[in-house]
């Protein structure tokens, strides 16, 4: 290393310093790096009413001593700030108390997967301003019930992920990704409502901001008109894109960490049926269009398609090095962290529910009861450690599988696992969210409705 003690080195300089440092004072070290830059415009009313560039990168080193983990990090990537750092992550693994299967793994090769490409090479500014501008154009001009377009924007993000240990361990990938959402609001006879709808692609010339802005404001004006929703049970048919926010929401009850802490309604489950036979649920970070795919996880374990529950039984949880060691099993590649300033947990990368084979139409066909497109609330209405929800939804009544008409906000609640065994068909077609999951339409027999 020739760089002087307060030039400021690359991520992969850097951490190739750390652990020679470390290395030489006898630490177990692991630096977890992450260089990151990314563009954000939005524009209102015909205008760009923000645009921001923005590069960060830094470090996050995680030191291992009696069993202890010690954590520190630092954007400074001078030669004496990494030393700080250093000392710092070994001071601190000395003040906590050790935790039973912590280590350092030198892990296999991961799979090679391009998340790059050539997606924003030659892109000009220009050309996403364009794209921001269209949107919220297209949406404002869409449909003369369309009042404003008050949310929309264009983002990129161009990354590199480096993962290092002091047992030999050294690996990296680049992702890209473009993205743009729009939410126009409409109105008609004193109701007001918004939708939204997104594109995310890893090359720039697949966005189409048209017909996004028109798939929201179709999404928006279908809701006008809403009557007040019925309360009782009543048969149900969630969208795709709800039951993926359901899953969402409790999507910790299959973490590892959350099951050894009694935490998760799943524990002690395992091999049990705990959905229908129609639901086969997996993660899979290893997805070529997945908004989180990725070759390795924040402890450099090789990503690999994890099945959850498999045809109704459940056969895994997410693991990461420590909880699988106590669980006495193998990391499935799911440690997580928020950023190098982050502490090591558990977490999913691309969950899917697998689609079935039941053409959508015939998933709501002959139901009289509610299609159910939306929910909201889930941070106070939603409890993985039980599995129970009371959330606010929006959708439609159905009258013999047909939509009659848009009812307005209701209550939906019951049990994730109730649902998810109640289930009775399954279409053939999966909708994602922007939170990286995924699931198809499905029909319930029977969901408590609250209407107003």
């Amino acid at each position: 290393m020739t760089a002087t003690v307060t030039e400021q080195l690359s991520i992969d300089q850097a951490r190739s310093y750390l652990l020679k440092r470390a290395k030489a004072r006898g630490v177990q070290l692991e630096v977890y790096a992450l260089r990151n830059t990314s563009t954000n415009i939005r524009a209102f009313a015909g205008e760009v009413s923000e645009f921001k560039l923005q590069a960060r990168q830094g470090v996050g080193l995680r030191a291992l001593r009696d069993s202890a983990w010690g954590y520190s990090f630092t954007e400074n990537l001078a030669q004496n700030a990494l030393d700080r750092a250093l000392d710092m992550a070994v001071e601190n693994a000395e003040l906590v108390a050790p935790e039973s299967g912590a280590g350092l793994v030198a892990w296999a090769e991961p799979p090679a997967l391009d998340l790059y490409g050539e997606g924003l090479s030659g892109v000009k500014v220009e050309q996403k301003v364009q794209v921001a501008l269209d949107l919220e154009r297209t949406a404002r001009e869409a449909d003369p019930r369309v009042t404003s377009v008050p949310y929309g924007a264009y983002m990129d993000s161009d990354s590199e992920t480096l993962v290092g240990n002091t047992e030999g361990l050294s690996r990296g990938f680049k992702s890209l990704q473009a993205f743009h959402f729009v939410a126009p609001l409409v109105s008609e006879n004193g109701q007001n409502k918004m939708q939204r709808d997104w594109q995310f692609t890893r090359e720039f010339t697949e966005l189409d901001p048209t017909r996004t802005a028109l798939k929201a404001v179709e999404k928006a004006v279908a809701l006008l008109g809403a009557r007040p929703a019925p309360s009782g049970q009543f048969p149900a048919v969630f969208s795709g894109g709800c039951l993926a926010d359901l899953l969402d929401l409790f999507s910790p009850m299959f973490s590892g960490k959350m099951v050894e802490e009694g935490k998760s309604p799943l524990a002690g489950r395992l091999g049990e049926a705990v959905a229908s036979e129609l639901v086969t649920l997996v993660d899979d970070a290893t997805l070529p269009r997945g908004m989180n795919s990725r070759a390795f996880d924040v402890e450099g374990c090789p990503s690999v398609p994890v099945t959850l529950i498999e045809a109704g039984r459940l056969t895994a949880f997410l693991h990461n090095a420590q909880t699988a060691a106590r669980a006495g099993t193998q990391s499935t590649g799911h440690a997580a962290r928020m950023g190098y300033q982050g502490v090591v947990g558990v977490g999913p990368s691309n969950l899917l529910m697998l689609a079935g084979k039941t053409p959508d139409a015939e998933v709501r066909a002959g139901v009289r009861g509610v299609l159910v497109t939306g929910v909201s609330g889930g941070h106070a209405g939603a409890n993985p450690v039980t599995g129970d929800f009371s959330l606010q939804a929006e959708g439609f009544w159905l009258e013999d599988g047909g939509v009659a008409h848009p009812l307005e906000v209701f209550t939906v609640a019951g049990n994730i696992l109730e649902v998810l065994a109640g289930i009775e068909a399954v279409s053939d077609t999966v909708e994602w969210t922007p939170d990286a999951v995924g699931a198809p339409a499905v029909r319930v027999a029977h969901l408590a409705i609250g209407g107003n």
